[in-house]
């Protein structure tokens, strides 16, 4: 596995020198992918531990290159700016960016097209073949689960996919993911936590509905569009009927128990996280957010839950972790609960 190292965002629209440290962008996080382009000039020299990769541990930098989308931006930035290097140094990574940075996962890129539309890109890596092809394995299973579900309000809209890159584009969500939302806007009124909670769980419902397991139900995986609605992401690590998934998983903090390598989830692991993605909605912060994850699986193991009485929506919570509802049932209940709160 690569280590990397912190990321350093390169926000074209701002950048007015095209060679400042801003250009590079290193991950905050364990990763083992490395992001390349196919754009690569015969004269290029590539370091022999890309075309013999490595077993042992590296930190790899990423770098981004502006593209040609820049350009109108910045007519003024010398030709240079939009090339990649002669010599590529051992542990950077180059690529061409199709738009502004919003933010990486575990296998692809999130750019914001000039058009306003967001684009996820599988995450190339040449120190690591097989991964590589895992990311653009995912990113073709997300795509058919778009294509399964379908046109439903409570999932991004899907604009284009491009089988030959295996690039997807979403329509873009203005207000970007609920944990992020929450963690810059802690004084949110009752009220919209309260249609958060609701539009969360009619989300889940509406997967659950067409036998969609999402897999990763948490407060990262919401978005928020102009409008401050809901909207649940990522569905890389999904399942749905005929197609199952076994990678990945949401965290101690919204899994009951530890999934082994094969575990298949199921609805009510869904469910499970979903009350964990409300405590956080009503409070602004995760279950047991002072305590390591070891101890938090212990805990969720023995079904010690954290105490949610006090909290709007708190026996929904409760419920959530106990299995004692099913999608539908959290949203009948969380509609009772606005009925009530509104007389």
């Amino acid at each position: 596995m690569f280590t990397a190292v912190q990321r350093t965002p390169c926000d074209v629209e701002q950048q007015d020198d095209p060679k400042v440290p801003k250009v590079s962008i290193r991950l905050s996080y364990q990763s083992r992918w490395v992001s390349t382009s196919s754009r690569r000039p015969n004269n290029t020299s590539v370091p022999d531990s890309v075309q013999n990769p490595p077993q042992a541990t590296r930190v790899v930098q990423y770098v981004p290159i502006p593209g040609k989308w820049a350009r109108k931006l910045h007519p003024h930035w010398a030709e240079s700016a939009f090339e990649l290097p002669t010599v590529i140094p051992e542990g950077h990574i180059y690529y061409i960016t199709k738009g502004f940075y919003v933010r990486q996962g575990a296998t692809a890129l999130v750019e914001r097209l000039p058009s306003g539309d967001i684009v996820k890109t599988p995450l190339p890596n040449p120190y690591d073949p097989k991964e590589e092809l895992t990311n653009i394995e995912k990113m073709e299973h997300e795509y058919e689960v778009y294509r399964f579900i379908g046109a439903n309000p409570f999932i991004p809209k899907l604009i284009h996919w491009d089988s030959q890159s295996k690039t997807l584009v979403l329509e873009n969500h203005s207000n970007g993911d609920l944990e992020t939302y929450l963690r810059h806007h802690d004084h949110v009124d009752i009220n919209t936590r309260r249609k958060w909670a609701l539009q969360a769980a009619q989300a889940l419902e509406s997967l659950h509905t067409r036998g969609v397991i999402h897999q990763d139900v948490t407060p990262r995986n919401f978005l928020l569009d102009k409008n401050l609605d809901l909207r649940i992401c990522d569905f890389a690590g999904s399942s749905f009927p005929g197609h199952l998934s076994l990678t990945g998983a949401p965290g101690p903090r919204y899994q009951s128990q530890l999934w082994t390598r094969d575990y298949i989830p199921t609805q009510a692991d869904d469910i499970f996280g979903l009350g964990s993605v409300l405590y956080f909605i009503m409070c602004n912060e995760e279950p047991y957010s002072n305590l390591d994850e070891d101890e938090i699986e212990s805990r969720f193991r023995n079904r010690n839950f954290p105490v949610s009485d006090h909290l709007d929506c708190g026996a929904v919570i409760q419920s959530c972790w106990e299995g004692r509802f099913t999608t539908a049932g959290v949203v009948r209940a969380l509609v009772h609960s606005r009925e009530i709160n509104h007389t």
